[in-house]
């Protein structure tokens, strides 16, 4: 009987050591949702801006829509993360139509276009269409001159929906 007595009262002392309690881990996922909420990107585009390129401050709060991304700096232009334009070996003829489109943002452009519209074709809709929206990384300290010859060259290559990206400011 005494060691039916012990057999017991060791079940009982076990059973006890093995209560977990939840609260602090519970405590450690609410500050995960949190966390992940916060820094969750709704929009679903990433942008990397290079080096050289200073983006104005601004307060709006509206989210960029998916297109081609150009990022003009000073002395380069990207067409997503391709160079188009080095002003360390510029061609014979950079610009055309009166100086005011620039000749490889320009075929660069129409070749992306060209692109979406196969690409929409041989998939049967089920890619995207073209849209025509650009999304233009321009370093603030540019002249305006200069922004609308790369906005002239865009429309012409049929790119007519503009979107600025600039520096969202900190709340």
């Amino acid at each position: 009987m005494a060691r039916n007595r012990s057999i017991r009262n060791k079940q009982r002392k076990m059973r006890g050591a093995f209560d977990l309690d939840i609260t602090s881990l519970l405590d450690i996922l609410v500050i995960l949702l949190i966390f992940l909420i916060k820094s969750y990107n709704s929009s679903g585009i990433t942008m990397s801006v290079p080096e050289g390129i200073e983006l104005p401050k601004s307060g709006s709060s509206n989210i960029n829509t998916a297109g081609i991304m150009i990022q003009v700096s000073k002395d380069k232009i990207w067409v997503d993360t391709k160079t188009v334009l080095d002003t360390a070996d510029l061609p014979k003829n950079l610009f055309d139509q009166n100086a005011k489109r620039i000749v490889p943002l320009y075929d660069e452009l129409v070749k992306k276009k060209d692109e979406i519209k196969t690409l929409s074709l041989q998939t049967g809709g089920k890619a995207k269409p073209f849209s025509g929206i650009v999304n233009l990384i321009v370093d603030k300290s540019l002249k305006y001159s200069y922004v609308k010859k790369v906005m002239y060259t865009c429309a012409s290559a049929g790119f007519k929906e503009y979107k600025f990206v600039v520096m969202g400011l900190e709340e």
